[in-house]
C-alpha cells in the first residue's frame, strides 16, 4: 500500500513539473491556467497523508492561493519544484520523462489554445529526450506536433488534431 502511495505521489510531483513548464511555454498565464494548478492541488489532496508530499503541496497551494498567478509565481513554482525533485525521483526515468510530459500537454492545452510557439518548444524537449524514441505514446506524440509544426499555421483542423490526440496521452498512465 505504502509503495503505492509513493508511486502516486511521484506521478504527481511529475505531472505538475511538466504542468508548470507547459503553462510557461507560451509566456502568458490565463485564469484557466491557473484554474488547472487549482484543479491539481485539489486533485491531489487526499495524497497529504504522507511526507514529504503534504510539505510539497502545501507549499504550491500557499503559493496559489492569492488567485494571482504572473511570472513570479511560475518561478516560485520551479523553485519549489527543484527544492523537493531530488525527494520525488523515479526509478524508471522513462515513467518519470513520460509523466512530465503528461503534465506539459496538459499545461499547453489548459488555456484552450495550441500555438506554433508551444509546439516549437515541446518538440525541442522531445528532441533532448530521445532516449523515449521507441516508448508508447512517445513516438507517436513526436509525429503529431512534427505534423503540427510542418502544418505552419495552426489552423482549426490542426488544433482539433492535436487537442484530441493530447487528450487521448492524458488518459494514459
Amino acid at each position: 500500500m505504502e509503495e503505492n502511495i509513493i508511486t502516486q505521489t511521484q506521478i504527481a510531483f511529475h505531472n505538475l513539473n511538466g504542468l508548470i513548464n507547459g503553462i510557461a511555454m507560451d509566456g502568458h498565464i490565463s485564469k484557466s491556467e491557473f484554474d488547472a494548478l487549482k484543479s491539481w492541488c485539489q486533485t491531489h489532496d487526499g495524497l497529504c497523508s504522507i511526507d514529504p508530499f503534504k510539505d510539497f503541496h502545501e507549499e504550491v497551494k500557499e503559493t496559489i492561493k492569492s488567485g494571482v498567478l504572473g511570472s513570479e509565481e511560475i518561478i516560485e513554482l520551479q523553485q519549489i519544484i527543484a527544492k523537493y525533485s531530488p525527494l520525488f525521483e523515479e526509478k524508471d526515468q522513462i515513467k518519470a520523462d513520460l509523466h512530465f510530459l503528461q503534465g506539459v500537454c496538459y499545461g499547453i492545452m489548459a488555456d484552450g489554445d495550441i500555438n506554433k510557439y508551444e509546439l516549437s518548444l515541446l518538440q525541442k524537449w522531445l528532441t533532448d529526450h530521445d532516449h523515449l524514441k521507441d516508448t508508447y505514446p512517445f513516438n507517436e506524440i513526436t509525429a503529431v506536433v512534427k505534423k503540427g509544426i510542418d502544418a505552419g499555421k495552426i489552423e482549426q483542423e490542426e488544433y482539433k488534431y492535436l487537442s484530441k490526440y493530447f487528450l487521448e496521452f492524458l488518459k494514459i498512465d
